[in-house]
């Protein structure tokens, strides 16, 4: 007998990660109209606040530091992450511009959430629009 199978669109996409130069460094895969979404952010942004990166901090810590917010972006997500994401660059890296890597990366996942969320939106409109316009004349 054949196992039963339940295929359902959960509306994730797979978002590749490119650096500054246009090279692919990882892809990760969530959803980003996922409703749950805006109460994990609230919570990772609760967490990433408490958390310092202390100047004297040894390689353990700094470690622990990075496990950490690996398994922020992980629960954020609701998706395993974390390996497309720091892959090629550890979250606590300091970028071009003077912030960690990990702060380019949630602002990059927002502007995606918000772009994502807004055509998502609108698609279904579109689609209550067409459904209701024989109502409208």
């Amino acid at each position: 007998m054949e196992p039963l199978k339940l295929t359902i669109d959960t509306g994730a996409v797979t978002v590749d990660v490119y650096d500054a130069d246009g090279s692919v460094i990882g892809q990760f895969r969530f959803n980003p109209a996922d409703i749950d979404l805006a109460t994990r952010y609230q919570r990772v942004m609760k967490e990433l606040g408490q958390l310092e990166v202390p100047a004297d901090a040894g390689s353990e810590e700094m470690l622990a530091l990075t496990d950490k917010l690996k398994e922020q972006m992980n629960y954020l997500l609701n998706y395993s992450v974390s390996e497309g994401l720091f892959a090629k660059c550890n979250p606590l890296t300091l970028t071009g511009d003077g912030d960690f890597y990990v702060e380019n990366v949630l602002d990059g996942i927002a502007g995606l959430i918000n772009s994502q969320t807004s055509q998502r939106v609108e698609r279904k409109r579109a689609k209550i629009r067409k459904a209701t316009a024989k109502y409208h004349k």
